[in-house]
């Protein structure tokens, strides 16, 4: 299994590239009008890579990892959770002195020293207030490389200066039950193209047979519609993989077992209620 890691690992950049991003925005705002400083467009083609719509922000996420997007989806299904800010930039100014202070190489290539990003800084609301964390997405065997740690290590301090709690997460703490939901969706984000007509009315379909049938299972239920609107078997189940991929339902993932789930355990998306989403075409 390809295994990438961190942002930093992934693109190296010209003095010129780095200033060219800042003047963009790039690792500024928040909610829909954030911009990652790196996105998957900046990513080198092998890997995985993915782009997912948000049913917290209702924008496209530009996650660098297999285990960045499963976290991505524990956080993004999660009621506290306010905003989820991927590839956040640290500011060089800081990272060079904590690099200085802790006797720790910055990291540079070829003689230019690299922006690090931390994979999510997350809003989380507890009891009315909202609190920030910022998280890393690592995979186990990576946490045995020295120089990884001593980068998680700047990147740690610099966190912590902020008073702002850091977390690593490995794929040990991911739970399976969320991992095999992922895989069963995931392949159908790009397996339509649907109109926007059409994603109007199979959304609007999927929330009525919800409201009414929502004891039942989707398997058997998806077979009913398509015998009911006489179209190829297996057509209603595959869009509604699509959606929920989409991100226009999602439901407790990491405790419901897709072979279980029922139209009733689907919650609708505001951003899709209010025809506010973002639909993703192609990665």
């Amino acid at each position: 299994m390809n295994t990438p890691t961190g942002g930093n690992k992934y693109v190296e950049l010209a003095e010129a590239a780095i200033a060219r991003r800042f003047k963009e925005g790039r690792g500024s705002g928040s909610g829909q009008n954030y911009q990652p400083f790196l996105t998957v467009r900046d990513v080198p083609s092998k890997g995985r890579i993915h782009r997912l719509p948000s049913i917290t922000v209702g924008r496209v996420h530009h996650l660098l990892s297999d285990l960045e997007h499963q976290i991505f989806c524990l956080l993004d299904w999660h009621d506290d959770v306010e905003d989820i800010r991927e590839q956040f930039p640290i500011p060089r100014e800081d990272s060079r002195r904590l690099a200085e202070t802790l006797g720790i190489a910055h990291p540079s290539h070829s003689g230019v020293d690299q922006v690090m990003t931390t994979d999510f800084i997350v809003d989380v609301n507890w009891n009315g207030r909202t609190h920030r964390k910022a998280i890393c997405a690592k995979y186990a065997s990576d946490l045995e490389d020295p120089r990884i740690l001593e980068k998680l290590e700047l990147e740690r301090s610099y966190w912590l200066e902020k008073d702002i709690p850091f977390a690593i997460i490995t794929e040990k703490e991911i739970p399976q039950v969320l991992t095999e939901n992922i895989k069963w969706f995931r392949p159908y984000l790009n397996h339509h193209e649907l109109t926007e007509q059409e994603q109007k009315e199979y959304f609007a379909i999927f929330l009525d047979t919800s409201s009414h049938y929502g004891n039942q299972k989707v398997a058997a239920l998806t077979n009913r519609l398509d015998s009911d609107y006489n179209i190829e078997s297996g057509t209603h189940l595959s869009v509604l993989r699509h959606l929920l991929a989409q991100r226009a339902f999602t439901f407790d993932m990491e405790n419901v077992s897709v072979k279980n789930l029922k139209f009733q355990d689907l919650v609708p998306s505001e951003f899709w209620l209010t025809e506010r989403y973002q639909y993703v075409v192609g990665e």
